[in-house]
C-alpha cells in the first residue's frame, strides 16, 4: 500500500492499493469502500469510545462472514437467504 498525503483539495490522502484479481469493477471497489468509511465515520461520531482496533476487529469479523456467505452460495447455490441471527464474541479481559 502506498500512502500519499496531497495538499492541493483540502486535505486528501492519495492511497495506491492493488487490486484483488478477481475484482471485476474498480469503481463498484471505490463506492464500497467510499460507502464503508462514511459509514464508520458516522458510528465514530456517535460511539466516542470505539477505537481504531474495534474498527479493525468489526471490519475482519464482516469479511470473515461474508467470505462464509459467499464459499454457502457457491456450494447450495444463489437463491440461498443467508441472514446473521446473533454474533458472540468473546475476548481476555472486559472493557469498562
Amino acid at each position: 500500500m502506498h500512502l500519499q498525503q496531497t495538499r492541493a483539495i483540502r486535505n486528501t490522502f492519495d492511497v495506491d492499493i492493488p487490486l484483488h484479481p478477481d475484482t471485476r469493477s474498480y469503481e463498484d471497489v471505490a463506492r464500497l469502500v467510499e460507502g464503508f468509511l462514511r459509514s464508520i465515520d458516522s458510528y465514530r461520531r456517535d460511539a466516542r469510545d470505539l477505537s481504531q482496533g474495534d474498527v479493525l476487529q468489526a471490519l475482519s469479523i464482516v469479511t470473515a462472514v461474508q467470505k462464509a456467505k459467499d464459499e454457502a452460495t457457491g456450494r447450495y447455490g444463489s437463491g440461498l437467504r443467508i441472514e446473521l441471527h446473533a454474533l458472540s464474541v468473546e475476548g481476555d479481559s472486559t472493557r469498562v
